[in-house]
């Protein structure tokens, strides 16, 4: 448990412990004290608890005897409690004046690992897990978080990032919640900050990521629920590159189709150039042909016969041509 009270007041273990993992000497002392004088309670159950703080693992309140308390029963490891140490640090030193809350228990009976109402914001929540919730228990939490105007901040364990470019179903999930990925490296004190992106490049899906790592000591988190680094700027350049292809692939779509639009005027230009030669030679044989309006028909015959045998001496010139002209 990271949660006791102490003549009704609400102590935390993760005040035990500065920014840097040491412990101060004079509060343990006082809480081991105060545990000897059965004035440590849990806030569930309500029976004494004890303090448990050794120079390994984390520190922790914990029943004296085993009972039937979910709070007091449960099972945490100890990159779980480094974790929410290391965030509830965070929360301070980002916002000094206000107070901070572990195990926060909200109005629709969950909690959030961490809570703190910054004065100049809204309420902001740390999640912090080490394996994926289900989707119905997360739709849940972050609809209540956006319909009572809180900001969340959901942080996983650095084995949840993975090396692919696709980012799995429940991180798309935090994502579009809050805008990024953070990943919490508690061995090495690191925070890792993602975002994915998916995009596509004509009919080919493409992924890429924008992946930083920062020590979670020079963290800042600000009342908007944005860390307090130069990530945006690393975002904004991957946000850049992906335009830049983008609009070199529309460039590249935009010539292809010009060209193949050149080249349908070059067929249509083609094909009435053809029309019009064909039609001026139409022309030119109506103009060029021998005129027979004026013949008589029966002498036309006659002669066109006369032709046929071999007597084109006896034909008039006139008869002549006008059956010449029209073969």
């Amino acid at each position: 448990m990271e949660n006791c009270l102490l003549r009704g007041k609400i102590i935390c273990t993760y005040d035990l412990k500065d920014a840097n993992g040491f412990y101060y000497e004079d509060m343990v002392l006082d809480m081991k004290q105060a545990a000897a004088d059965r004035l440590l309670t849990c806030m569930d159950c309500g029976a004494h608890v004890y303090l448990a703080a050794g120079p390994i693992k984390e520190p922790y309140f914990a029943h004296y005897d085993l009972l039937d308390c979910e709070y007091g029963n449960g099972h945490e490891s100890e990159e779980l409690k480094k974790g929410k140490r290391l965030l509830y640090h965070l929360l301070k030193r980002s916002f000094p004046d206000s107070e901070v809350q572990a195990r926060f228990r909200m109005e629709n009976g969950m909690y959030s690992t961490l809570c703190c109402y910054p004065q100049e914001g809204s309420y902001i929540a740390v999640d912090f897990r080490l394996l994926n919730n289900s989707l119905e228990k997360f739709r849940l939490r972050d609809s209540f978080y956006q319909i009572n105007h809180i900001i969340p901040l959901y942080v996983m364990g650095i084995r949840q990032d993975k090396p692919s470019k696709q980012i799995d179903w429940y991180q798309n999930l935090i994502q579009t919640s809050m805008g990024y990925l953070a990943f919490l490296d508690t061995v090495h004190e690191n925070m890792v900050l993602k975002k994915s992106y998916g995009y596509r490049i004509g009919n080919t899906r493409k992924y890429i990521t924008c992946r930083k790592v920062y020590p979670v000591k020079e963290l800042l988190l600000a009342a908007n629920g944005q860390m307090l680094c130069d990530f945006n700027e690393e975002c904004k350049k991957v946000e850049l590159q992906i335009q830049k292809e983008k609009d070199e692939d529309n460039r590249i779509r935009e010539m292809v189709q010009k060209q193949k639009e050149d080249a349908l005027r070059r067929e249509e230009l083609e094909r009435e150039q053809m029309e019009n030669y064909r039609r001026r030679m139409e022309l030119e044989e109506v103009l060029t042909a021998p005129q027979t309006a004026d013949l008589n028909p029966v002498i036309l015959e006659k002669c066109r016969k006369m032709i046929e045998e071999g007597n084109a001496h006896l034909v008039s010139k006139k008869y002549y041509e006008a059956i010449m002209g029209k073969r």
